[in-house]
């Protein structure tokens, strides 16, 4: 008998496409994580920055004001989730 097995390539594909277009998630970042992160990212002083990404990964916005990554969301016409 064969035991079934996961096609995780497929499955990735599947997570990557959940949501696309009209979802959307945001997390904070530590100044430092962001910097390794986002190395081209011109950042100031702040400890906190806080990041927007599509539902497939994609950085819509990386910023210091928490605020404006919900402007950010409304203008793409995005529904928001946290990740923890």
């Amino acid at each position: 008998m064969k035991t079934p097995s996961a096609n995780f390539a497929r499955e990735a594909e599947q997570l990557a496409a959940f949501g696309a277009g009209n979802l959307g998630y945001f997390r904070a970042f530590e100044r430092e994580e962001a910097l390794k992160r986002f190395p081209e990212a011109e950042l100031k002083s702040a400890e906190t920055l806080w990041a927007l990404f599509a539902a497939d990964g994609t950085l819509l916005l990386l910023t210091e004001n928490r605020t404006s990554i919900f402007f950010k969301a409304m203008e793409d016409e995005l529904t928001t989730v946290t990740l923890h």
